[in-house]
């Protein structure tokens, strides 16, 4: 978060941009103090952009792994309005855990990171060495082989519990296959999940 000050604004939001090389449109900000008196107004406002919290992530991600005694690489970048976070370290298999259990522990502690510090639900998403992207994949032609499947056969088959990522991994193949087929997820937390079936 920076913080800026002016006597109106427009005048703050345009010292602002100026100051991060930005458009109003890529500034999200708050207005934390506003002066209208008769001889002196003031706008104080706190903002930040894209760039700043994928900065502030890779060094969270960093400081945090590092502090566990990991050699840490990250790359990251925007894509869809979603901030991509990809880490390399001396331990990966670690770091990811049985079934991607440490991973997803990761993701929720810098995202808690990230939405305490900028006061807003930003989408992110932190993987390790490629570990989730293969998942998806793996998901995807999963998700295709069985849809075929349960349209040959019209049975509908129950997937094993799966996270949330990789069931909406799950849904989306689905409803781009065929209007025939439907998926839907039931249970509860952990045991959560989704039953491919066919419609008329």
């Amino acid at each position: 978060m920076k913080t800026y000050e002016a006597k109106t604004l427009e005048e703050v939001i345009q010292l602002a941009c100026q100051d991060l090389g930005v458009t109003p449109d890529q500034l999200t900000y708050e207005i934390i103090e506003e002066k209208k008196g008769l001889f002196s107004k003031k706008v104080i406002i706190e903002c930040y952009t894209q760039d700043i919290v994928r900065e502030y992530l890779e060094e969270f991600v960093r400081k945090t792994l590092t502090n566990m005694e990991f050699e840490v690489e990250t790359i990251s970048y925007i894509q869809n309005d979603r901030i991509y976070c990809n880490v390399n370290t001396n331990n990966n298999s670690i770091l990811i855990g049985k079934n991607g259990v440490i991973l997803r522990a990761l993701n929720l502690i810098a995202k808690n990171a990230v939405n305490n510090t900028f006061k807003k639900r930003i989408e992110l998403s932190i993987d390790i060495n490629g570990y989730k992207e293969s998942r998806y994949k793996k998901m995807a032609s999963m998700a295709k082989r069985i849809g075929k499947q349960v349209l040959r056969s019209k049975v509908a088959v129950k997937l094993d519990p799966l996270p949330a990522d990789e069931r909406k991994v799950i849904h989306q193949v689905i409803a781009d296959m065929d209007s025939h087929l439907k998926t839907e997820s039931k249970g509860e937390g952990k045991n959560r999940f989704i039953t491919i079936s066919y419609v008329d």
